[in-house]
């Protein structure tokens, strides 16, 4: 079922996404998700493709047609999303399926259509690191190759203060630079947490000046890399996106990397933060790192993406 829209103008700056997936539960916040989708759709002048996975029928029901019953959750979405007034302005396209893993469903659809994105809410499960482990949104980064967005606020426009998790590593990078097109007027914070070596100290006591040179090294090791990675990505933001040097800026983060992202993001009202995970094996049973443990108990929305959505 589809809304055509208005047609579309040139895309002068040619980084715009032609597609976008908005995965839904209808749950009580899914209003929060699907808003922040249709205002991305029309900032990036995109399809938004909507999809619905409706549990498998019971036993009691399987010789029962449930043609009609998907068939009204189609409308019902398409008229959710007609309620929002700048729906006229947007190609929607509504996906109902049924029965199967939903996270499976979801990436299906997003490759059968392309999608660059996909949007999810929270479910109010991902409170604690092991609750989060095997719900939808943890198998969709794990398993996809598409980056992710968790929607945990109700927005309020576009994107205004998004905190960078960097390591200086390319998947890092990548999730700054998709968010730096998601809203390029918004200002950048690059947050980075210095892992200090540790130095054993010897009995004869020489190694504790080996122990402050090593520490000192790294730090000074670490504003250089800082330095370098905020021009570039400065030159990036003003090439691509008509940004402006101003818009970013670099952070050092002290304490566990999790907490101390959290604890940043509250200090600057951060409405985005960023992440780019290393990608895990599949057979890995759960969502490692930094990213697990910031989606388990988010401070706002966060955009996730891997090695792999990267390749």
């Amino acid at each position: 079922m589809a809304n055509k829209g208005r047609k579309r103008g040139p895309n002068k700056g040619g980084n715009d996404m032609k597609n976008i997936l908005l995965a839904t539960d209808l749950g009580p916040n899914s209003d929060r998700a699907m808003e922040r989708a249709l205002k991305l759709a029309k900032e990036q002048r995109s399809t938004l493709h909507v999809v619905h996975v409706a549990a498998a029928p019971s036993r009691s029901n399987r010789q029962k047609d449930t043609s009609d019953d998907l068939k009204d959750i189609e409308t019902f979405i398409q008229a959710s999303l007609d309620n929002y007034k700048d729906t006229k302005d947007i190609k929607t396209n509504v996906i109902v399926k049924q029965g199967g893993e939903v996270f499976f469903e979801i990436l299906e659809a997003a490759y059968a259509n392309k999608a660059e994105l996909i949007v999810i809410g929270t479910h109010g499960k991902e409170r604690f690191r092991d609750l989060f482990v095997g719900t939808t949104i943890e198998r969709l980064i794990r398993k996809g190759i598409i980056p992710v967005l968790m929607v945990k606020d109700k927005p309020v426009g576009s994107y205004k203060n998004i905190l960078n998790a960097i390591d200086f590593a390319t998947c890092s990078r990548g999730a700054m630079r998709l968010a730096m097109g998601l809203a390029p007027k918004a200002s950048f914070t690059v947050g980075h947490v210095v892992i200090l070596p540790t130095v054993t100290i010897s009995a004869h006591g020489a190694s504790a000046f080996v122990h402050e040179y090593v520490q000192e090294s790294a730090e000074k090791s670490a504003r250089q890399h800082m330095k370098a990675f905020l021009k570039t990505e400065a030159t990036y933001l003003a090439k691509n996106h008509g940004g402006k040097e101003a818009q970013i800026s670099g952070k050092f983060l002290d304490g566990g990397v999790a907490s101390s992202l959290s604890k940043s993001a509250k200090n600057i009202k951060a409405d985005l933060i960023t992440i780019g995970t290393h990608s895990q094996p599949e057979f890995t049973s759960k969502l490692g790192g930094t990213a697990g443990d910031v989606l388990a108990k988010p401070p706002c929305d966060v955009l996730v993406t891997t090695e792999l959505m990267q390749q």
